[in-house]
């Protein structure tokens, strides 16, 4: 590495930013299980207050992505989880929605054979996209848990069609200068096979 590209790298790591997750500073943990430990934040406040600390700590993490769910009170006006995100010195990111938490879920979602948990699902999609219209959050990033434990328990061509009307429709709904973000997973969480795996939508 020559000179120049080395003052161009630490140019680059000078504006270089990340995105910390709420639920980062909760009570961590797998699928199978959490692990408990002292002093992991309870709810929103208690996230963007430890957000706010490691920005303060490491000035490269001024945003906070936000889980529906979790992080918002039913009822709760969302202009006041973005004032609480100013007090602390940062912003709030990606919108993150949940359809896979649900027992309704528990053999997909836009992906379910079951029309009411697929509606569910979608309606909290486009839930999600409102919400972060009110945010001016640009990005909603989505992680689905569809899929398939083993061969044949599924019609697998049928399952791509429904998580492709599912996200076209949400996508209709976004305005333009918002971002569909998508988690791939290869593999799991199911373990034959997954509706939204590495290999995307093509």
């Amino acid at each position: 590495m020559n000179e120049a590209e080395f003052t161009k790298a630490l140019s680059a790591l000078d504006t270089f930013q990340i995105e910390t997750p709420s639920w980062g500073f909760a009570d961590t943990g797998t699928r199978f299980g959490k692990f408990l430990q002292d002093a992991a934040a309870i709810d929103i406040g208690d996230k963007l207050a430890d957000a706010g600390q490691v920005h303060r700590f490491t000035g490269c993490c001024p945003s906070v992505a936000i889980h529906v769910l979790w992080d918002f009170k039913p009822g709760q006006a969302p202009t006041e989880v973005a004032k609480l995100a100013s007090k602390h010195g940062v912003t709030l990111g990606a919108v993150n929605p949940n359809v896979f938490q649900d027992q309704q879920y528990k053999f997909g979602s836009v992906c379910n054979r079951d029309r009411g948990a697929r509606s569910d699902a979608l309606k909290h999609l486009l839930d999600s996209v409102e919400l972060a219209k009110q945010l001016q959050s640009k990005l909603i990033s989505l992680w689905f848990a569809d899929g398939s434990n083993y061969p044949g328990q599924a019609n697998i061509r049928w399952r791509k069609q429904a998580m492709i009307a599912a996200l076209r429709e949400m996508h209709e709904h976004m305005s333009e200068d918002q971002t569909m973000l998508v988690e791939y997973k290869p593999f799991e969480p199911a373990f034959y096979h997954t509706d939204l795996a590495d290999w995307g939508m093509a």
